[in-house]
């Protein structure tokens, strides 16, 4: 079962962001995403980012997370601790491609 994970950076920029990204090597058309993710969003907000995925499995984004997300975040200097929603996928819509 696919699972959400909707995840709220306060007192982030949109800059720090964009940094573990580019260190992850998500940025461009030839990123390298890795397998499990079904979706990804990300965006500024009223006190820091809101980042929410979609996954295949929470396996697979806990992976991706210890193997890659957590590097990525301590060579960029560091960030709190996210708020975290995880929920069970129970209807989604994407439109095109």
């Amino acid at each position: 079962m696919a699972i959400g994970i909707a995840m709220q950076f306060k007192g982030v920029k949109i800059d720090r962001y964009d940094a573990v990204m580019k260190d992850m090597g998500l940025t461009g058309k030839q990123s390298e995403w890795p397998d499990g993710i079904i979706s990804h969003v990300a965006g500024p907000t009223a006190d820091g980012i809101c980042v929410v995925d979609i996954w295949q499995s929470q396996a697979q984004f806990d992976k991706f997370f210890q193997g890659r997300i957590i590097p990525a975040i301590q060579r960029s200097g560091g960030m709190p601790d996210p708020q975290v929603i995880k929920f069970d996928v129970h209807n989604s819509y994407r439109h095109g491609g």
